[in-house]
């Protein structure tokens, strides 16, 4: 519950509209995962028929693709949003011309 309030303050950058390409949605859905996962850690041990020990791979699978979606969005992202202090001599660059000011 921590984590989902942590990421649900407005300085938190995610991408609403495209939530299914999000740094933050790959990270929320992959740490719930891991969650879960540990959850059942207890009842792998006490299950014969290893039915537990089949989903908890499968789930930590899935939270790798995850892992390897947040690496590509992460990286994307760091690129695109301007760090503040360069904010306003960006927004001065021409890019049609590809000129900025110096």
């Amino acid at each position: 519950m921590g984590l989902i309030l942590l990421g649900c303050q407005p300085e938190v950058f995610r991408r609403g509209s495209e939530w299914y390409v999000s740094h933050y949605y790959y990270g929320i859905a992959a740490a719930m995962l891991m969650i879960f996962s540990l959850a059942i850690f207890p009842d792998i041990y006490q299950d014969r028929t290893n039915r537990w020990r089949n989903i908890h791979i499968i789930l930590n699978c899935i939270a790798l693709l995850l892992f390897v979606g947040q690496a590509f969005t992460g990286t994307r992202d760091l690129l695109e949003i301007p760090l503040s202090w360069q904010q306003t001599h960006l927004y001065k660059c021409d890019f049609t011309k590809l000129i900025c000011p110096p």
